[in-house]
């Protein structure tokens, strides 16, 4: 979270860009006979969800992008795609949208991600558009204030770890001001279209979280939440898992309403005794009268001898003083405050809930916490939070030798990468990754705890953080 930072507002749609990219057929390579080796496979939902995608982006009640200012390309030659990207970026001055669907494609002797486009083959890198040539374009808009990236195909992760520039200090694409990138599957995996399911897994849920909205939610749906959202239904379905990285406040970029209704709609102020409700005027006294009681209750217990106001503060203490502190933990205060490189203090709300809710031994409380899927622990990896916890309540009748050293680590400063941050000792490791956490303003989410003592050989990574 980033201090002073304004309420997010919806993009401009007059002043905004969006163009959606889709290649589902690959026939165009003069080939009678569909070898698998070489040739790709159709995706039919492909075009069905970028569809979708663009009529939804179009809606007043989402977005209300002009449809003259949202550019739909199927099928496209290799120009085509590049051509329509440089077009909407040239026009754009306020947001612009580029969505991608169809096959990702990571060559032997080609770096970076590829797009695949009808002409593509498996064999020929050549005949696919690298994703460096899109993010060239992107770089070079510079008059465009925001720019949201979006894409469905396999390997789409690796489009947030290209560098602008060689060296260990490299810029990521997401290093950009003002950009949001969400990538349907981590840079090594798969994304998912399932055949006979109406769009591919990804677009199908930010297509359903688009239409139905968050029951609950805010007005305006930010990049942050469409990843939190779209990543918890994934999760749940036991899918490939989106990835997403903004820079500077590419989180808080808002390109959809809202569309669900308030949980409880309230009505206008008066507008009960303005139609004459007889009953107002009664139910305001009788509050009135109720909450009299109410503090008069409180005053007489606070003069009780049992109560607060005489003084046995010892009692029922842990070693730190405070009561809700379990016996044998000294609880200070967590580090949350940290600087990624580029001058802006940011704080994470979610470290200080983990850190008092290891403090309290409130396992229910961390394993909200830990709710996001994909949670590391010295045992195994990848296991849900209810797993998590289970196996930590059966390390035995102490819960200090577990959540103690948590404690610890986390008043202590972390190390600070692009890939998020890493509270380390000689023989713990606790870390959180980038993507929405569960509190509010989270800009990073707790993905791990380690004991290095056991750690695995596939993990040992976390042990020897710099």
């Amino acid at each position: 979270m980033q201090h002073g930072s304004p309420e997010p507002r919806l993009s401009d749609p007059a002043k905004s860009r969006a163009v959606f990219i889709e290649a589902h057929e690959f026939t165009r390579t003069g080939a009678r006979i569909r070898d698998p080796r070489r040739h790709l496979a159709p995706r039919p939902s492909v075009k069905r969800g970028c569809l979708r995608l663009a009529e939804l982006f179009q809606d007043p009640a989402v977005w209300g992008l002009p449809r003259e200012h949202c550019h739909v390309v199927s099928q496209p030659t290799r120009d085509d795609l590049l051509g329509v990207v440089h077009e909407a970026a040239a026009a754009a001055t306020d947001t612009l949208v580029v969505y991608y669907a169809g096959h990702g494609l990571l060559y032997p002797f080609s770096t970076g991600l590829h797009l695949s486009v009808p002409e593509t083959t498996k064999d020929k890198p050549f005949t696919a558009v690298k994703y460096e040539d899109v993010r060239g374009i992107l770089l070079g808009a510079v008059h465009v204030r925001r720019k949201v990236v979006i894409l469905d195909c396999c390997f789409s992760g690796t489009a947030l770890k290209e560098s602008l520039s060689s060296g260990d200090d490299a810029t990521l694409l997401a290093d950009v001001q003002g950009t949001s990138v969400l990538a349907a599957s981590p840079a090594t995996q798969w994304a998912l279209a399932v055949e006979g399911e109406q769009y591919p897994a990804f677009t199908g849920e930010l297509v359903t979280l688009l239409e139905a909205g968050v029951s609950g939610g805010p007005d305006l749906l930010t990049m942050s939440d469409l990843f939190d959202h779209v990543d918890r239904s994934l999760m749940q379905k036991n899918r490939p898992r989106p990835q997403q990285l903004n820079r500077d406040r590419g989180a808080s970029i808002c390109i959809a309403r809202n569309q669900a209704p308030p949980l409880h709609p309230e009505p206008p102020e008066g507008l009960k005794e303005q139609n004459g409700d007889p009953g107002s005027g009664r139910r305001r006294m009788l509050l009135a009268i109720g909450l009299l009681a109410v503090s008069a209750f409180l005053i007489l217990f606070w003069l009780l001898p049992d109560g607060t106001g005489e003084s046995d503060s010892a009692a029922g203490e842990g070693t730190s003083g405070n009561p809700s502190v379990l016996p044998g933990i000294t609880c200070g205060k967590a580090y949350t405050d940290f600087d990624t490189g580029d001058g802006v203090k940011r704080t994470e709300v979610s470290i200080k809930v983990v850190h008092d809710a290891a403090c309290k031994g409130d396992f229910d409380a961390m394993e909200v916490a830990m709710d996001r899927g994909g949670f590391g622990t010295t045992e195994s990896q990848s296991a849900e939070p209810d797993t998590v916890i289970a196996m930590w309540k059966k390390k035995g009748k102490d819960p200090t030798a577990l959540l103690r050293p948590l404690v610890t680590l986390l008043e202590q400063k972390p190390v600070v990468s692009q890939g998020g941050l890493t509270f380390s000792d000689d023989r713990y490791v606790a870390t959180w990754e980038r993507g929405a956490g569960t509190q509010p303003d989270s800009g990073l989410r707790w993905s791990g705890y380690f004991d290095c003592r056991h750690i695995t050989e596939s993990m040992s990574f976390v042990c020897t953080t710099p």
